[in-house]
């Protein structure tokens, strides 16, 4: 039986709409911010953190080509989990990326006006810890938000296009900003200062050697490469390629143009980034590098390119800054804010979260679930997080929800093993365990708390989901699902008992090898838990993606 009109979404998006989407979702507040906050933590070594971040993100997105080929349907991260592995399990993959998404927006207005407050100064004021949104700040912000509630609710051709006239914005900007610095500053030597100053170590150290000082200099910067790709930014800035598939129902060739989208937006995202990087490694004014890279600080009102900017006296560069400051994160929380609303849509669908989140309105968007989206994040905004205090905390969630990736595509290889894929992953049987090994590092560089903080709003949600379910006779394909309790509490126990500081004072090579190894262990027992069948609480969704003549996926009715 055809699914009515009313629950479908409207397939109107091409290769370059799907592209752009990558590209603006990946080039927001990240680029205002993590150049500074990778610096910080690798020094010049930051340039090798992007490359292997981007590593890390091409090889997600791999899997996530075969998987969005095979389900072309908006709001496909919280799909896959319940089609290979049913309730409990697509619960938790499906709440790990809404919960993320819902905060992007809310995210992405608080570094807009981080920027504009060293213009308008009224709309921050001093929290004590740092600046924090005023009054009239709270009010600017709400206001944003409701304008990008507006903007989705008129449809996603309205969407499309806001998203194609402000990315090509998005494109020219960093670039030029990027090239400006490097040809006026040009400290090239700032690439030889190394993350911690010899002489500064020794003198904070009571009786270490010179020698001993290089050693933990070293250490100190292999270490910074790992947290500046997990709580630096860099990962959180490149996950952007996901957004191809939250979309997916929504394309006119999903089979096609969602791997090829996934592939360009990131590729394009990832040149951007090590031009931005490299710029702004070598506009640092020597004199502030005297402690070494690890001691940088930026003071000026406003965010770090505004303050080198204005020590370069460019002040048109300034006022361009000033005006991406509302372009690129204000672009990426207006698709976010999307986004988020048709994975919400899609549990509401499926019954994970409740079923009024999946009514459509007349233009074909999910309403319920984007008010519901727009109200969490009002909310967020009376709690007042800043960029860097929160970017640990959703790059480990958003690597949370990406880790049952490699895992289902294994999975429903076993279970549709005729159906046809537009994108087939090659040696996937080895390039899936390896990709959820490098999962399971990413989420452990985002640091302890972040992890402990993901860890709780993800299994708290899933025990309360469990018991509801269980309480109205509904199945939970709790075996299925119980891999995941194993992998995050494995995660959390060697997060707490590995590493400096901690019981088993090892090195960070040491925890690396044992998340590795238990990542290796969890993965086989992940894909033998796996359903006989894929979800029949998911056929359903399936049956609405083939229900369009471009779509095909209608061999997955069964």
């Amino acid at each position: 039986m055809a699914p009515e009109p009313s629950s479908q979404l409207r397939r109107s998006l091409g290769l370059r709409s799907l592209t752009l989407a990558v590209v603006t979702s990946t080039i927001g507040s990240g680029w205002l911010f993590a150049p500074f906050y990778a610096a910080r933590a690798a020094g010049s070594a930051s340039l090798l953190a992007w490359l292997l971040g981007g590593a890390l993100a091409l090889a997600l997105a791999l899997v996530f080509a075969e998987l969005g080929a095979l389900v072309s349907s908006s709001g496909a991260l919280a799909q896959i989990p319940l089609l290979s592995h049913g309730r409990s399990a697509g619960f938790i993959g499906g709440w790990c990326a809404w919960i993320a998404y819902v905060s992007l927006p809310t995210i992405e207005v608080l570094a807009m006006l981080q920027y504009l407050a060293s213009s308008l100064p009224w709309l921050t004021a001093d929290g004590g810890a740092g600046q924090v949104l005023s009054g009239a700040g709270l009010v600017v912000a709400a206001l944003l938000l409701l304008a990008m509630a507006w903007i989705n609710l008129a449809g996603i051709t309205w969407l499309a296009r806001w998203i194609e006239g402000l990315t090509a914005w998005k494109l020219v900007v960093p670039l030029l900003v990027a090239l400006t610095l490097m040809l006026t500053a040009g400290h090239w030597g700032n690439l030889a200062v190394p993350l911690v100053d010899v002489a500064t170590a020794v003198a904070g150290t009571a009786g270490s050697s010179a020698a001993g000082s290089g050693a933990a200099g070293s250490g100190a910067a292999a270490s910074g490469v790992v947290g500046a790709i997990g709580a630096g930014g860099i990962l959180f800035s490149l996950l952007g390629f996901r957004t191809a598939m939250d979309l997916a129902g929504e394309a006119r060739r999903p089979q096609r143009d969602v791997p090829l989208a996934m592939a360009l937006g990131l590729g394009i995202s990832l040149a951007i980034y090590l031009v931005l990087q490299l710029a702004f490694l070598v506009a640092v004014p020597p004199e502030l590098l005297a402690g070494g890279w690890a001691q940088l600080r930026l003071t000026a009102h406003g965010g770090p390119l505004v303050a080198i900017a204005l020590g370069l006296g460019l002040g048109w560069v300034v006022t361009l800054l000033l005006s991406d400051a509302v372009i690129s994160p204000g672009a990426t929380g207006l698709t976010y804010l999307g986004v988020s609303a048709r994975v919400g849509w899609m549990m509401g669908r499926c019954g994970l979260l409740p079923a009024g989140l999946g009514r459509l309105n007349r233009q074909a968007v999910p309403a319920v679930a984007l008010l519901c989206s727009l109200a969490i994040g009002l909310l967020l905004l009376l709690g007042g997080p800043s960029w860097q205090r929160v970017v640990s905390f959703l790059t480990a969630t958003l690597v949370i929800a990406l880790a049952m990736g490699p895992v289902s595509l294994l999975a429903l290889r076993r279970q549709l093993p005729e159906e046809p894929r537009a994108f087939r992953l090659p040696w996937a049987e080895l390039w899936c365990p390896l990709t959820f090994v490098a999962a399971s590092w990413a989420i452990l560089w985002c640091g302890r708390s972040a992890l402990e903080g993901a860890v709780a709003l993800v299994l708290g949600p899933a025990l309360l989901f469990n018991l509801v379910q269980w309480r109205r006779g509904r199945p939970l394909q709790a075996r299925s699902g119980a891999w995941w309790w194993l992998y995050l509490g494995g995660l959390l126990a060697i997060s707490e008992l590995i590493g400096p500081g901690r019981p088993l004072a090892w090195s960070g090579g040491g925890q690396a090898a044992v998340v590795a190894a238990f990542a290796l262990a969890v993965f086989p027992v992940a894909l033998a838990t796996r359903l006989p069948q894929i979800s029949a609480d998911a056929r359903v969704e399936l049956h609405s993606a083939a229900a369009s003549p471009t779509a095909d996926t209608s061999r997955l009715r069964r």
